[in-house]
């Protein structure tokens, strides 16, 4: 990871500590992502979480799972001591400080069932990202699973389109991240097959960042709106979905 990007995650764990805020800004988005991630996780399985940040993620799966093994590896020193601050009396769970871009197979020596990476891959730049890529095909078990949860650049394209038919300003990608493109998937198409894919945050990006949006007072739409909340919980409805509207995608993938 750049050492810009290193210096902006210190910072939000200096400050948030073991708030969800540390590692995203919207907690709807976040608790989405935790209720569909939960159901591809089963019990009896070595996971990792590559790019874990304060490990909120994974102690929750952790407490889910009590027969699988976690392990949670984020190159920020200050996100694993407070990943490790809240292990408690959790026994299978482990935190450790290195980068996804680091010779992981020869650090960790372990063969994963599955490994997540959450807007992991979005905080490595050119190159780095392949890096990172290279290590979770080599550190998973041969037919292992790739839980891909990372941001597209296409679907943002989408709701910016939506927003300017509204005369609102466009979404811009952060500094410190640079989103994935289609393309990508025909990059790593040789180490993994995609098994399924699950857009769980279509109906929720599009209530929260263009209605919520156009409904708010200039420039500043809140996290925590009422129609944010009714955004939440329709995306929470079984068989209830649209797709393509949210860059954030998570992909199933199995290991070739």
């Amino acid at each position: 990871m750049q050492q810009d990007n290193l210096e902006f995650w210190k910072n939000q764990a200096l400050k948030y500590k073991n708030n969800i805020k540390a590692v995203n800004f919207d907690s709807n988005s976040e608790e989405l992502e935790k209720l569909f991630l939960e159901k591809y996780i089963p019990d009896n399985k070595i996971v990792c979480d590559f790019g874990c940040g304060n490990g909120l993620n994974i102690i929750n799966l952790a407490k889910q799972r009590p027969k699988s093994i976690f392990y949670g590896i984020d190159a920020v020193k200050e996100m694993i001591e407070n990943a490790n601050s809240q292990i408690q009396s959790l026994q299978n769970i482990k935190f450790l400080n290195l980068s996804a871009t680091d010779n992981l197979s020869d650090k960790l020596q372990i063969k994963f069932d599955i490994i997540i990476s959450k807007r992991l891959l979005i905080n490595l730049k050119g190159d780095l990202k392949y890096k990172a890529i290279n290590n979770i095909y080599k550190c998973l078990k041969q037919d292992g699973m790739y839980i891909m949860m990372e941001a597209f650049i296409e679907p943002l394209e989408k709701i910016n389109k939506l927003r300017a038919a509204l005369n609102l300003e466009p979404i811009q990608v952060h500094h410190f991240n640079e989103y994935l493109k289609n393309e990508f998937l025909d990059d790593i198409k040789d180490k993994f097959k995609i098994k399924e894919i699950c857009d769980f945050n279509s109906i929720y990006y599009f209530i929260s960042r263009v209605l919520n949006a156009a409904n708010s007072s200039p420039n500043n739409p809140s996290y925590d709106s009422k129609l944010n909340q009714i955004a939440l919980a329709l995306s929470k409805t079984e068989n209830l979905k649209i797709d393509g509207l949210s860059p954030e995608i998570m992909y199933i993938f199995k290991k070739l």
